[in-house]
């Protein structure tokens, strides 16, 4: 691992802002930032719904979670037992 001196000083930056401890203010800003977006999302229209349900808001979002996780059941069920390789497949190492 390289100490603080061998860090960029971005390195150095994201060090000191994930130290235990420290306040979470740029996940609270962040945080708040996606709140911000998605209270905008509500209020301005971004397009002309082409399905009927699409025009409820936070469809959109609503359909990526629920397809996300879809993905992730079927790759963590169907894929992975395909694929899997006993843990000595490579012998020994």
């Amino acid at each position: 691992m390289p100490n603080d001196e061998q860090k960029c000083f971005l390195g150095r930056f994201l060090a000191d802002q994930l130290a235990p401890g420290r306040p979470r203010v740029w996940r609270n800003v962040f945080f708040a930032i996606l709140l911000v977006i998605a209270a905008l999302g509500v209020v301005i229209p971004n397009h002309h719904p082409h399905f009927g349900v699409d025009s409820y808001p936070f469809f959109w979002p609503v359909f990526g979670l629920v397809a996300g996780l879809v993905m992730v059941f079927v790759v963590k069920k169907i894929i992975q037992p395909l694929i899997k390789r006993p843990e000595d497949h490579y012998g020994d190492l």
